[in-house]
C-alpha cells in the first residue's frame, strides 16, 4: 500500500491530501493516477495521462466529421471495461497460485496489474494466461449474443484487419456497442497473445514455457531478445499505419526488454563479481581471525607444556632433598601452578 493511500485511511482531507492521493510524492509518474474503487480488495486507478487522452479524443470527436462523440465515448468505455476485465483475469490467476495481486492501474496503453507470484515457472504460466483467458471467455458469449439477436455469421468472422459493420447492426445503438465489444475483444486477445514482445502477455507466455525447460535466466534472455525484435517490428507496422498508440506500446515493450538486459547483466556479472568481492573480503577476515585464534591456542599450549615440565622437576627435587631446598623462584611456581587456569 502506498504512503498516499495510508494518508486517506488515516482520515485526511482537504486540497493538500487529495493532491497527494492522487500524484503521491511526485518522484514516479506511475504513481500519478486517481483512485477509481476497490473490488475483491483490488485497488483500481486511473492515470492522469489516460484521463487527458480521453478528454482529447472527445474533443477531437466532436469536430470530426467521421465519428461524433457518443460513439467514442461508447468506443472508449468497452475498451476500458474490457481490459479492467482482462487484468482482473491476470489478478484472479496470480491469487489461484499463492500470489499479491493489489492494484490495478489504467493508463494510456492499457492496463497494469501488480502481481507477485510465486517464483516458478508454472505459477508465472498461469498468471500470464490468466488476463487472456478472460477474452477467450468472453468472446463465444458476445458472439453468441450477436448471433442470437439475428445479426448472421458475417458479424462474427470476418477479416479483423478489415472490419466492416454489418448494415443490420447499423440500426441500433446496442447492437453497434455489442458488435464493436465483440471486435475489440477480439483485437485484444488476439494482440496480447500474439505478439511476442517482454512484458507484454504474449512474451511472459513464451518466457515461462522457456523458464520450464532452461532455466529463469536463458528463459529471460531469450524472451528478450525476441522482444526488442518484435517491439522494433511492432513499431515500424505503428509507424506505416499511422497507429500512435502502437509506436507507444513497442517503444514501452522495447525499453522493458532492455531494462530487463541490462538487470540480468548486472546480476550475472557486474551484481555477480560485487557479491563476490565482498563474500572474499568476509572470507579474508574470517581467516585472519581464525589464525590469531589458533596462534593464541598454540601458545597457551606450549605455555602449559613448559609449566607442567617445571612442575614435574620440582616435585622430583622435593622428593630428593625436601621443601627446604626450593628457591623462591621455585616456592612461587609452585604456587602459581596449584592455582585454577582462570586465576593464572
Amino acid at each position: 500500500m502506498g504512503w498516499q493511500d495510508r494518508d486517506y485511511q488515516r482520515g485526511g482531507s482537504g486540497r493538500g491530501n487529495w493532491l497527494r492521493r492522487v500524484f503521491g510524492d511526485g518522484e514516479n509518474p506511475f504513481s500519478w493516477a486517481v483512485p477509481l474503487f476497490t473490488a475483491f480488495q483490488i485497488r483500481v486507478k486511473v492515470h492522469v495521462l489516460f484521463i487527458l487522452l480521453i478528454i482529447m479524443k472527445l474533443i477531437w470527436s466532436a469536430s470530426s466529421a467521421t465519428m461524433g462523440v457518443g460513439h467514442m465515448l461508447m468506443g472508449m468505455g468497452l475498451l476500458f471495461v474490457l481490459v479492467l476485465l482482462h487484468e482482473f483475469g491476470h489478478c484472479f490467476a496470480c491469487r489461484w497460485v499463492q500470489g499479491e495481486a493489489d492494484e490495478i492501474l489504467m493508463w494510456p496503453l492499457g492496463g497494469l496489474a501488480s502481481c507477485n507470484p510465486p517464483r516458478h515457472w508454472r505459477a508465472h504460466l498461469v498468471t500470464a494466461v490468466g488476463g487472456p483467458l478472460v477474452n477467450v471467455v468472453l468472446l463465444p458469449v458476445l458472439g453468441g449474443l450477436l448471433l442470437a439477436f439475428g445479426q448472421g455469421w458475417g458479424s462474427v468472422v470476418f477479416n479483423p484487419f478489415q472490419p466492416r459493420v454489418p448494415l443490420g447492426i447499423l440500426d441500433s445503438w446496442g447492437m453497434v456497442a455489442l458488435w464493436w465489444a465483440y471486435y475489440t475483444n477480439l483485437i485484444l486477445l488476439a494482440f496480447n497473445v500474439l505478439c511476442p514482445v517482454f512484458p507484454l502477455d504474449g512474451g511472459r507466455i513464451l518466457q515461462s514455457l522457456l523458464w520450464a525447460r532452461m532455466g529463469y535466466e536463458r528463459s529471460m534472455d531469450i524472451a528478450t531478445r525476441i522482444g526488442l525484435v518484435g517491439a522494433a517490428g511492432l513499431f515500424v507496422l505503428g509507424m506505416v499505419g499511422g497507429q500512435t498508440t502502437l509506436m507507444a506500446i513497442a517503444l514501452f515493450g522495447g525499453m522493458t526488454c532492455w531494462v530487463e538486459r541490462k538487470r540480468m547483466a548486472f546480476l550475472a556479472d557486474g551484481g555477480g563479481y560485487a557479491m563476490a568481492g565482498i563474500q572474499s573480503e568476509a572470507s579474508r577476515r574470517e581467516q585472519a581471525a581464525f589464525e590469531r585464534a589458533a596462534k593464541k591456542q598454540a601458545a597457551q599450549r606450549e605455555e602449559r607444556a613448559r609449566l607442567q615440565q617445571e612442575i614435574d622437576r620440582i616435585l622430583a627435587k622435593i622428593s630428593r632433598e625436601g621443601m627446604a631446598s626450593l628457591t623462591k623462584k621455585e616456592r612461587q611456581t609452585l604456587g602459581r601452578a596449584s592455582k585454577p587456569a582462570a586465576e593464572r
